[in-house]
């Protein structure tokens, strides 16, 4: 590990960008800017799955997909998405050559029209819940236990990274329980031939710890998988947050991201959420979550939009939040030596007074 950080951008292809249409030009433009600031990581999001009225203009997968079930899925909206227009592999060719790192963030969630592709996908619903799903859920939130959405998973990462295999890196997010128990047929189903009985007989704790053991088996294949087309890619999780009430083993625990599930999935570093939600407390929990996850490397995804979408609990930032949040992590890494960095989200959605806070806090670790 090196004792610089590795400051980063996380950029996307089409989500945030409202009706601007990115191409190479952009990404070309961004690699320079990053290399003549010193940045060493471009972490791209490969596709939009927000609903309206978040984000009603793109949605679906951004790169030209070669496995036929994905293709209803495709965002036919994105310059990328298409043979003729596709232009991420120069961006990743142009970072090579810059000694800037390309990872792709690849979401555990699903696309309108992921149903014709993969008939009998099913999506995590409360237990207990009535027979009427949220399109959101309905859409987004496809469940660890249904074997269409592991098939889906896997058709996913092999297809984007077996076409952009020169990637340094993939982070994984959201294949987690959304709270205690699913009553979907996937999870009733495999719930009973784990634990004897049925969902709706268990209690709490072991249907966390269940949840656990199902996360650890899902990721750790998917993991397997991605090194198993390219060894050196290294894969990462988004994990670590500390809820209101501040208990973060019992909220990582109920996700099914219990730091001994973590420690066993293969995890080269996991990525905890750093937004802002706790005001003047920001760094006291950002220490507490870096601590539970332990001996785990921690890159920090760190939320500096003006303007959040509507709905998101996270608050507007501007260049005091961003100077204030660099400069505690620059010195709090020196006696943690696990921070290995944090990346600035969403590059496409922030104010040029934000972006240059970042340009000009990160700057001063070198000038030291």
């Amino acid at each position: 590990m090196g004792e610089e950080l590795i400051f980063g951008w996380t950029s996307c292809l089409t989500y945030e960008t409202g009706r601007r249409r990115l191409g190479g030009d952009y990404f070309s433009r961004l690699l320079d800017e990053m290399e003549a600031k010193g940045m060493k990581r471009l972490t791209v999001m490969m596709d939009n799955c927000h609903l309206p009225p978040l984000d009603s203009y793109n949605h679906g997968l951004a790169w030209p997909v070669r496995n036929p079930r994905l293709r209803s899925q495709v965002d036919t909206k994105a310059i990328n998405a298409h043979e003729d227009s596709e232009f991420f592999s120069t961006v990743i060719e142009k970072a090579k050559r810059l000694g800037i790192e390309i990872y792709l963030e690849i979401k555990y969630m699903g696309m309108r029209g992921i149903e014709p592709g993969y008939p009998g996908i099913e999506f995590w619903k409360e237990l207990n819940a009535g027979e009427h799903e949220h399109e959101g859920a309905k859409t987004l939130r496809i469940c660890c236990d249904n074997d269409q959405a592991r098939q889906y998973m896997r058709d996913k990462i092999e297809d984007v990274v077996g076409r952009y295999a020169d990637i340094d890196g993939i982070v994984l997010e959201h294949p987690s329980y959304w709270g205690i128990g699913c009553s979907c047929r996937g999870s009733r189903k495999k719930f009973l031939l784990d634990r004897g009985k049925n969902i709706f007989e268990a209690g709490e704790e072991e249907i966390i710890a269940w949840q656990n053991q199902r996360v650890k088996k899902v990721v750790s294949d998917l993991v397997k998988l991605v090194k198993s087309i390219r060894t050196g890619i290294k894969c990462g999780l988004y994990t670590g947050f500390s809820p209101e009430d501040g208990n973060i083993e019992r909220y990582q625990r109920i996700r099914g991201h219990g730091i001994e599930t973590l420690r066993d999935i293969g995890l080269d570093f996991v990525m905890p959420y750093c937004e802002g939600r706790h005001r003047d407390k920001e760094r006291t929990e950002m220490e507490r979550v870096i601590e539970y996850l332990k001996p785990i490397d921690v890159y920090l995804h760190t939320t500096i939009r003006r303007n959040p979408p509507r709905g998101y609990l996270d608050l507007p930032k501007g260049p005091a939040y961003i100077r204030h949040i660099i400069e505690w992590a620059k010195g709090y890494s020196k006696k943690e030596r696990r921070l290995t960095g944090m990346t600035f989200f969403n590059e496409v959605n922030i104010p040029q007074e934000n972006r240059n806070a970042v340009y000009e806090t990160i700057t001063k670790q070198h000038e030291c």
